[in-house]
C-alpha cells in the first residue's frame, strides 16, 4: 500500500513541476521565472556550442538549429513529463479502478504510460476503461490538462516566431542604415539628411521603441536568446552596439551648441537609457557575472572615435571643437556598455570582428 502511495505522490509532484513550468513560461512570461525551461535552454545551448566546435561540423549551421530545437524540447518536456506523472499516479489503479475492456488487465508501468499518453493527447482508448467515478474524473482531468498544454505550446511557438520576425526586421533595418558594417557614424549621417536633425528625432524615437519591444519580447520569451543566425547582423550584440554607439557619438562628437536641441532631446536620452537598459537586463538574464569581464581597449576606442568624427565632419556636420575632450567623453560613455556587449557576443559564439566589422 505504501509503495503505491509513493508512486502516486511522485506522480503528482512531476505533474505539478510540468504545470508550474507551463504557467511561468506561457502565462507569466518573465525571464528567470521558469522552473525547468530556462535551465533546459541553457543546457541545450551549451551542447550545441560544444557540437559546433567538433571537426566536421560547420559552426554557423549547427548553432542556427539551436532555437528551433529548443522549442521542440520545451514542448516535448511539458507533454512527456505530464504523461509520466499521470502514468505514475494511474499505475496502482490498473486491474482495479482501471481495467481492460476484455481479457486480463496488464499492470506494468508501460501499460500505465500507454493509457496516460493516449488520454493526455485526448485521443482516448477503448481497450482500457476506468471503472469507478474517481478514475473517470482523473481520466477527464488528464485529457483537459493535455489539451491545455498542447494549446499552450502551439500558442507559445507562434508568439515566439512573431517576436523573432520583428526582432530580425529591426536588426536588418539597423544593419542597412549603418552602412552594412555596424557603423554608427554612417547611421548618424543618414539621420541628418539635408536638415539639422529635426526629422531624426522621430526616427530615433522609433529605434528606442523597437529596443524596448526587444527587451519585453525577450523577457516574455527567453528562448529568443538562443535563436542564433549565421549572419551576425541579426545578433543582439550587434543591435545593442549600433544603438548605444549612436547615442555615444551624438553625446560626444556633435557640437554642443549648434546641435544642443538634438543632443538634449528626449529622443536621444531615451535611446541611450533604453539601449543600456535593454543590454543590462538581457545580459543579466542569461549571462553569469564572471562572463561580463572583458579586456578594455581604450586606445582602440579613441581611434574609432577619431575616424568616426572625421567621417562626420566630411559630411558637413559640425563636431566638438576639441576632439581630444570629445574622445575622453566617448571612452567614458563606452566603458559603461562595451564589455557587456563583448561578453554577450562571446556567449553567442560571435567574434568581435563579426559584431563590429567597421572598427577593425
Amino acid at each position: 500500500m505504501l509503495f503505491k502511495i509513493f508512486w502516486q505522490i511522485l506522480g503528482i509532484g512531476i505533474i505539478l513541476i510540468a504545470l508550474v513550468d507551463v504557467y511561468l513560461t506561457v502565462l507569466y512570461p518573465r525571464t528567470g521565472k521558469s522552473v525547468v525551461s530556462l535551465q533546459l535552454s541553457k543546457g541545450i545551448w551549451q551542447l550545441f556550442r560544444w557540437l559546433s566546435h567538433l571537426p566536421g561540423f560547420r559552426k554557423q549551421d549547427v548553432l542556427s538549429y539551436c532555437g528551433p530545437t529548443l522549442l521542440v524540447a520545451i514542448a516535448s518536456f511539458w507533454v512527456c513529463t505530464t504523461a509520466i506523472g499521470f502514468a505514475l499516479f494511474l499505475w496502482p489503479a490498473l486491474g482495479t479502478g482501471i481495467q481492460a475492456s476484455s481479457g486480463k488487465t496488464s499492470t506494468d508501468f508501460a501499460t500505465a504510460f500507454y493509457y496516460s499518453g493516449y488520454t493526455l493527447t485526448t485521443l482516448g482508448v477503448g481497450d482500457l476503461v476506468p471503472k469507478t467515478g474517481f478514475w473517470r474524473f482523473v481520466t477527464v482531468l488528464e485529457a483537459a490538462i493535455g489539451f491545455s498544454i498542447i494549446t499552450a505550446a502551439l500558442t507559445y511557438l507562434l508568439s515566439v516566431y512573431n517576436a523573432l520576425t520583428r526582432r530580425n526586421s529591426f536588426a536588418l533595418s539597423l544593419h542597412h542604415r549603418s552602412g552594412d558594417e555596424a557603423n554608427a557614424a554612417a547611421l548618424l549621417i543618414r539621420l541628418k539628411g539635408y536638415s539639422n536633425f529635426e526629422p531624426a528625432m522621430s526616427e530615433i524615437s522609433s529605434i528606442t521603441r523597437d529596443l524596448l519591444f526587444l527587451l519585453e519580447s525577450h523577457h516574455a520569451y527567453p528562448v529568443l536568446h538562443y535563436f542564433r543566425f549565421p549572419e551576425p547582423h541579426y545578433a543582439l550584440a550587434r543591435i545593442a552596439l549600433i544603438s548605444l554607439d549612436l547615442a555615444a557619438l551624438i553625446k560626444s562628437a556633435l557640437h554642443p551648441h549648434i546641435h544642443q536641441p538634438f543632443i538634449n532631446s528626449d529622443a536621444v536620452t531615451g535611446l541611450e537609457k533604453g539601449g543600456l537598459d535593454m543590454l543590462v537586463q538581457l545580459s543579466n538574464s542569461f549571462l553569469d557575472k564572471q562572463q561580463i569581464d572583458s579586456t578594455e581597449q581604450r586606445q582602440e576606442w579613441r581611434h574609432w572615435y577619431f575616424e568616426a568624427a572625421k567621417v562626420i565632419q566630411q559630411n558637413g556636420i559640425e563636431t566638438v571643437d576639441d576632439l581630444e575632450i570629445g574622445a575622453d567623453n566617448y571612452v567614458l560613455i563606452r566603458s559603461n556598455w562595451r564589455n557587456i556587449i563583448a561578453a554577450m557576443a562571446k556567449y553567442m559564439d560571435y567574434s568581435w570582428q563579426e559584431i563590429a566589422p567597421y572598427e577593425q
